[in-house]
């Protein structure tokens, strides 16, 4: 059965371009085509016609980076430092985590995971605590929710400072065995850090990865302490360990990364998913984005642990936008598109899903979040694509697909 979305606004193909009346055509989840004005053969009797009057369609957006299980934990410890909270064997987190009812925090992923649904989040990239289990309890509450998930694991074993330090032993044969079966299930790896694994259990983390052909993401260089840490031991940075031995498809964070840090990065074309508003509430400082688009890096947005940030990609962007600007005292050092990119079509490409999603265009999947238009927020509107970075809320989505299947609210018949 094909769908048609007519009358309707959209933001289309991969740079953006606001169509203010045209449609969307669907068939078997994919969009066969889109564009300005009328679909063609669209007297046919088998379609279904929908009327997206007042409707603005933008790409389904992705928050590349999340901690879900933090659903659990909203609030806790603002005002404490990462290593307090985060820390992959005596944090508080962690801690928590470990005493928690499995019922508890399933339930708290599926609440989280229908909200960003409804906020035209359609897909994310998880980074997943708990070895084997942690993932099939992810994949559980998962199940009957329509969403465009990628769960990445990681070995249930974190090394002491000590023997990372010293750059003694490798991962054992039993949290091998745990973690092939690991990913055999999941999308791939999501390593808490460099200063968390010898450079030899990183390589046996890479050369998994590699040989499965799943992705392989990695925290780096988020605190001044971590970054700090790397370069006293180690002679090098908490970014360059990363990209030596665990060769990963993208890195997370880099908040305290050097110019350094990031002309290495861009040499060998690693993409970075930033997450603004979780850096500055821990006290981290703003990541160098601009830093980074300028040295021609991929950079995406994720909204990181749902214990200190709500996973809303319309703040995220907004926050990101405003800070830049305010920071370099330059209110046009970035574009209002550039920002939306980060959550559409450059996290897209950070996922390897490129092919797939980010954008409306024919050939791609049909994952589209539709803006209500008419709402007192956004009615008026001068200008879309600002509108969407700097004023949508989550509110504003009227209706939300994944594969062409209405996940969220409604669009009313032609």
């Amino acid at each position: 059965m094909t769908t048609v979305i007519e009358n309707v606004s959209l933001v289309f193909g991969r740079e953006l371009e606001v169509i203010k009346n045209g449609y969307i055509q669907i068939d078997d989840g994919a969009i066969i085509s889109a564009g300005e004005g009328k679909p063609p053969d669209s007297s046919q009797d088998t379609r279904t016609v929908l009327n997206g009057h007042g409707l603005l369609a933008v790409p389904g957006l992705i928050d590349a980076h999340t901690h879900l299980a933090d659903s659990i934990l909203k609030d806790i410890g603002i005002g404490s430092t990462l290593d307090t909270l985060v820390h992959p064997i005596n944090g508080l987190k962690a801690r928590l985590l470990r005493e928690a009812a499995e019922a508890e925090v399933s339930e708290a992923i599926a609440m989280t995971v229908r909200d960003m649904l409804a906020s035209g989040i359609t897909t994310f990239a998880d980074f997943r605590e708990g070895g084997l289990a942690g993932v099939q309890l992810a994949q559980n509450a998962l199940q009957g929710i329509k969403s465009r998930a990628l769960i990445l694991g990681r070995p249930n074993y974190a090394f002491n400072q000590s023997e990372v330090i010293n750059e003694s032993g490798s991962l054992s044969k039993e949290t091998m065995r745990e973690l092939m079966e690991t990913i055999d299930i999941c999308s791939g790896l999501g390593v808490s850090g460099a200063n968390e694994y010898t450079s030899n259990a990183m390589k046996q983390m890479s050369d998994l990865a590699k040989k499965q052909n799943k992705l392989l993401g990695v925290h780096a260089s988020e605190s001044a302490g971590s970054a700090r840490f790397s370069r006293e031991n180690f002679s090098a940075s908490e970014v360059e360990r990363a990209l030596q031995y665990l060769k990963p498809n993208f890195l997370v964070h880099l908040t305290n990364a050097t110019a350094q840090d990031i002309q290495k990065v861009s040499s060998r074309q690693v993409p970075v998913v930033c997450c603004p508003r979780v850096n500055s509430i821990l006290g981290l400082g703003f990541p160098p984005l601009l830093e980074l688009l300028e040295a021609g890096v991929t950079v995406a947005l994720g909204t990181d642990n749902v214990m200190l940030a709500t996973p809303d990609m319309f703040r995220e962007m907004d926050y990101t936008s405003r800070i830049l600007r305010g920071n370099r005292r330059d209110a046009g050092v970035i574009s209002s598109k550039d920002v939306l990119k980060m959550a559409t079509v450059n996290a897209a490409s950070v996922l390897g899903l490129g092919s797939k999603v980010g954008s409306i265009e024919e050939g791609k999947r049909a994952d589209i979040a539709f803006l209500d238009l008419n709402s007192a927020n956004l009615r008026f509107s001068r200008d879309l694509i600002a509108s969407v970075v700097h004023r949508a809320r989550p509110e504003d989505a009227k209706c939300v697909m994944v594969d062409g299947e209405i996940v969220h609210g409604s669009i009313p018949s032609a």
